[in-house]
């Protein structure tokens, strides 16, 4: 009764998408060779459209096929992919139930609820292997490296000479520049 209010007839809910098109392309006289060559679609593809393997799960390349096929054949395109697509059982305006009767929202929100508790439980567990080593481990205690490159400028007569007063060449001042003074 829901498909006769959205224009597809109770009978057509019985015959699948690929015998009912396959039956108006018959009726129009139209072979498949021709057909193929109308939509650019595969012959192949035609064949299995109309043995019915696209009518389990319609996905966007089924229903692309479909409403192409039916503008070839002069049919109303919606009107075929509304064939095409099957309406859940019962009429639950709100939201179909699930497999125990409980509506599908509340049964993602008790997954998602679960979800993030295992997640969390999987987190603190965790946390200590990922934590920072505390500092009675052994082998934890801090070494100082010495740095080679301040002892080498101590060595050689203290502070390095600031930026500034470097050349934009790279090497240092000369004798009477500004900078120098």
């Amino acid at each position: 009764m829901a498909q006769e209010e959205r224009g597809v007839p109770e009978a057509a809910a019985v015959e699948s998408i690929g015998r009912y098109l396959a039956r108006q392309r018959l009726l129009r006289g139209i072979s498949l060779d021709d057909l193929a060559v109308l939509t650019r679609i595969p012959r192949r593809s035609l064949e299995r459209l109309e043995a019915g393997a696209f009518d389990r799960e319609p996905d966007g390349f089924a229903r692309g096929f479909v409403r192409t096929v039916a503008g070839a054949l002069g049919l109303d395109p919606d009107e075929a992919v509304l064939r095409l697509m099957k309406e859940p059982p019962g009429d639950d305006p709100v939201g179909a139930a699930g497999a125990a009767g409980v509506p599908r929202g509340i049964l993602g929100g008790l997954v998602l609820v679960l979800a993030i508790v295992v997640v969390a439980l999987l987190v603190w567990n965790l946390q200590p292997l990922v934590a920072e080593p505390s500092a009675e481990a052994p082998g934890s205690e801090i070494v100082y490296r010495r740095d080679a490159v301040r002892a080498l400028d101590a060595e050689r007569g203290g502070p390095r000479a600031p930026r500034a007063a470097m050349r934009p060449g790279g090497g240092p001042p000369p004798e009477g520049d500004a900078a120098s003074r």
